[in-house]
């Protein structure tokens, strides 16, 4: 069935157009100039390729698909409309049920595109919130168990590549199409090298939970800064890395490498108080989410919206290259940059309408309603 929008401000790839569009069969079919006055805009629903949870739920610990549903249903009150369900580090049988679980609920929620997998072959200096006890070397059969039980949903890994077997493993999961980014390291900058010629293209939420910078000893975080062909997911909560250091990393990567993430956790959406990443509790106050007892930050309460209503604010930047950073890099990194990410003919109908205060009003995915905003 053909839908039609009538008279809004659509976001094209090159900027804001006053335009009437179709969609059928959940995509975008036509676009031609409206002869309405358009009172909302139209722009790219976000995508979240580093999320652990939200609503009170963690994917490493949900037990059934309502958890998961409860989870998905925040998202897209925030207007992300795909997302990579983000696990931890734990121990292998908990990871395999949440990768088939996951899988599960995928058929019947087209928001998930994917499964991140942080872990487990991560270092224990830089492990984070991270479950030590079941961090590993780099291991193919273990690659070839998480693909299984994900049914080849698994498609983005993080990984520490000062690991022993590292190398090996980087270029098997590129050869399974499967994405590698670096993180919770402290590989040195040939370290990052040996990687990035092995296959890698990303890092994982750059300057936390890694080697920081030195003119000495130069780091994964320094190579997350020079190497401009790769992607750099950064948290942009105002509390991981300061306003003007997300400015500094915007400077160098530019507009075309950065990705904004949420790195959520369950608190994301509540208020302050006790809370759990994976099985590890934690503290939240305010936009910091600390392991209980220690300084050590766990993810963040950030959601998608306010991630791109940060990066306009921190970066000044329009809502074209905002929507860059919060939509279209993420789906070039992954490959999927030819059906997400930019609304065009042909592509998915996945998108937001928002007022001209970033108000969201209305979630679509595959061109069905799937949040509006009670008035």
């Amino acid at each position: 069935m053909i839908k039609e929008f009538k008279g809004y401000k659509v976001l094209t790839p090159s900027g804001y157009k006053n335009l009437d569009f179709t969609i059928d069969s959940g995509k975008f079919t036509s676009f031609k100039d409206t002869k309405i006055l358009p009172k909302y805009k139209v722009i790219p629903g976000f995508f979240d390729i580093h999320t652990h949870g939200a609503n009170g739920k963690d994917f490493t610990t949900v037990k059934d698909e309502n958890d998961i549903k409860a989870i998905l249903d925040f998202y897209k009150s925030k207007g992300v409309t795909s997302v990579f369900p983000t696990l931890l580090t734990e121990h292998d049988s908990l990871i395999f049920r949440q990768l088939e679980l996951i899988y599960k609920a995928s058929l019947t929620n087209p928001i998930i595109k994917g499964i991140h997998l942080e872990g487990p072959f991560l270092s224990s200096k830089y492990k984070g919130a991270q479950l030590e006890e079941c961090l590993q070397d780099p291991s193919i059969s273990k690659c070839e168990e998480f693909i299984k039980h994900s049914h080849g949903l698994f498609k983005y890994m993080t990984i520490a590549p000062e690991k022993k077997g590292s190398e090996e493993v980087i270029k098997f999961l590129v050869n399974k199409g499967i994405k590698v980014s670096l993180g919770h390291s402290d590989a040195s900058f040939n370290d990052v090298t040996i990687a990035k010629n092995s296959g890698a293209t990303n890092f994982t939420h750059l300057f936390n939970a890694m080697r920081p910078i030195s003119h000495h000893l130069p780091s994964i975080s320094e190579a997350g800064l020079y190497y401009d062909d790769m992607f750099t997911e950064v948290i942009v909560d105002g509390a991981h890395i300061d306003p003007n250091m997300v400015e500094f990393i915007y400077k160098i990567k530019k507009e075309d490498r950065f990705i904004a993430i949420t790195d959520s956790l369950m608190s994301a959406g509540l208020p302050d108080g006790e809370y759990k990443i994976g099985n590890t509790p934690i503290i939240v106050k305010g936009k910091d989410c600390l392991i209980k007892g220690t300084s050590t930050r766990a993810g963040s309460v950030l959601n998608m919206l306010d991630a791109f209503r940060n990066v306009k604010k921190f970066l000044n930047l329009d809502d074209l290259i905002a929507s860059k950073l919060t939509s279209f890099n993420a789906s070039k990194s992954m490959g999927l940059d030819n059906i997400i990410g930019s609304i065009e003919k042909n592509k998915n109908a996945d998108f937001l309408i928002l007022d001209d205060n970033d108000n969201l009003l209305e979630t679509y995915i595959n061109g069905e309603k799937v949040y509006f905003k009670n008035k």
